[in-house]
């Protein structure tokens, strides 16, 4: 398994100081853009800076001190805050000013840079996937991608264009993605495992996030057909990580009609206000206006929120019968918006999942 597997948080920290709120009782010195990138070789002028006194007020910055928490990554004037990109990666821009410090991000690409947006996928045998890659290029022209297997196995197939097939129940074993143009090439690698439920336990998935905030996280998977409060029956899953107890994140997806086959289906949006609620009439798990999904995340000492915006969906590839229910596999995508930053398009995350996961139907009304 690669170091992506897990918890990864390249923004969590920097998004957390940066909150959009600016009437909290403290000063705060707000970095705009949020998050920008570059190529290596690239500069870029300094970031624009707003203070907001502790009643929220917007007063002079007066002078502000700049430093990068990564130096092989991007560096920066400590007096003018112009930023250089030298390496790959990801820095951290600090502004000083007034007693106080903000933070933005600074994503750092090479000339010709390769992510598999979805680097771990989970499969039932006699699935497909297809493989998502983002692909960023300085010079002129369009960059070829295929995909390989580094070795010969029989868990998995892999056509060129990234189409991956479930054979047999095994790994996590790797698939290498390859971009070149010109004399410039490089690769990534990402993983497949093929999984087969007997029982209503053990589900397993993989979620990525990428905007203003960073996330590639294995999680546990639970799929649920229950009836609403109106008896209607509806769809639930959960992609969700524990620490002990404690649920810390989980991606939910809920539809208006339970899953009885394969299909796909749409995630439309909900509003912060819609999806946390603390009146019980307007939940959005017994009362859903919509079919809708949520990121959550616990941190050390703050949490972060994500809704859905239009436009999502879920695809169910398969659904199997096993012992006291059913196992389904599938994926799903969606955009989501950031609750602490809901009006800023910077805000926005990308929410990309595989699954297999046990299917279980109850009778019990949704409370």
């Amino acid at each position: 398994m690669t170091k992506r597997h897990g918890f990864l948080a390249a923004l969590a920290a920097v998004i957390a100081a940066c909150s959009s709120s600016t009437n909290t009782g403290t000063a705060q010195l707000v970095l705009a853009p949020l998050v920008d990138s570059l190529f290596i070789g690239d500069t870029a002028p300094a970031l624009q800076v707003t203070y907001y006194d502790a009643s929220g007020n917007i007063q002079p910055a007066g002078t502000v001190t700049w430093s990068s928490n990564a130096t092989s990554v991007a560096q920066v004037d400590p007096v003018t805050g112009k930023i250089h990109a030298v390496g790959a990666g990801t820095a951290v821009i600090s502004a000083a000013a007034n007693g106080t410090t903000g933070e933005a991000l600074v994503a750092v690409s090479r000339l010709l840079d390769l992510t598999i947006l979805l680097d771990t996928v989970y499969l039932m045998p006699g699935d497909t996937f297809t493989i998502p890659v983002s692909v960023r290029n300085k010079a002129a022209g369009t960059p070829t991608v295929w995909f390989t297997i580094p070795a010969s196995q029989a868990i998995f197939n892999i056509d060129s264009a990234g189409r991956v097939s479930g054979i047999a129940a095994g790994g996590p074993l790797p698939f290498i993605a390859h971009a070149a143009l010109g004399l410039d090439t490089i690769a990534d690698t990402g993983w497949t495992e093929v999984v087969v439920l007997t029982d209503t336990t053990g589900g397993k998935g993989f979620f990525t996030i990428y905007g203003s905030v960073t996330r590639h996280v294995a999680a546990s998977e639970r799929a649920l057909n229950y009836p609403r409060a109106d008896l209607s029956p509806a769809f639930r899953l959960r992609s969700y990580v524990t620490q002990g107890s404690t649920t810390v994140e989980a991606v939910i997806l809920t539809l208006m009609d339970p899953v009885t086959a394969p299909g796909s289906f749409v995630i439309d949006s909900i509003s912060p206000s819609e999806a946390f609620t603390t009146d019980p009439a307007r939940s959005p798990v017994c009362y859903p206006p919509r079919p809708w999904g949520t990121w959550s995340a616990l941190f050390s000492t703050f949490r972060l929120d994500a809704v859905s915006r239009p436009a999502g969906h879920l695809g169910i590839t398969q659904v199997k019968p096993v012992t006291g229910g059913q196992a389904i596999s599938g994926s799903y995508a969606f955009f989501g918006q950031r609750t602490d930053f809901y009006t800023d398009p910077l805000g926005g995350v990308a929410i990309r999942g595989t699954f297999v996961a046990p299917l279980i139907t109850t009778t019990s009304t949704c409370k």
